[in-house]
């Protein structure tokens, strides 16, 4: 029973790490510093002082929890709630995510950095 447990843990770390890809616009393969670039991006195009979208808010808290759980291991998942993605939602955002990744995933390395500085930089 513990086995099954820790199991089911391990699967909702991982949807939530692909949901927070997802919110992010990362891919798996995506260093840190993609990462945090693109967090800085976000939050400042969503801060609820700057972004006058009626959600602007939940956007944010997403953006912050999405970033929070990609970027550190010992981030409790436990209470974390999506604001943005209702939780029928959720495993949708998974498979197109998952689809989605296997487009890039016959692209090289290097080629994958070169689609990134392209978009980003």
């Amino acid at each position: 029973m513990i086995y099954d447990f820790t199991f089911q843990k391990v699967k909702k770390r991982q949807e939530y790490e692909i949901i927070s890809r997802k919110i992010l616009g990362v891919d798996e393969k995506a260093p840190n510093w993609i990462i945090k670039d693109r967090y800085i991006k976000l939050s400042k195009k969503y801060h609820p002082d700057v972004s006058r979208m009626k959600n602007a808010e939940n956007v944010f808290k997403d953006i912050n929890t999405a970033y929070n759980i990609l970027t550190k291991d010992d981030f409790d998942i436990e209470g974390v709630e999506f604001l943005t993605i209702k939780e029928n939602e959720l495993e949708t955002v998974v498979t197109e995510y998952i689809k989605n990744n296997e487009k890039h995933k016959s692209k090289s390395d290097s080629e994958y950095y070169v689609w990134w500085q392209d978009k980003f930089f």
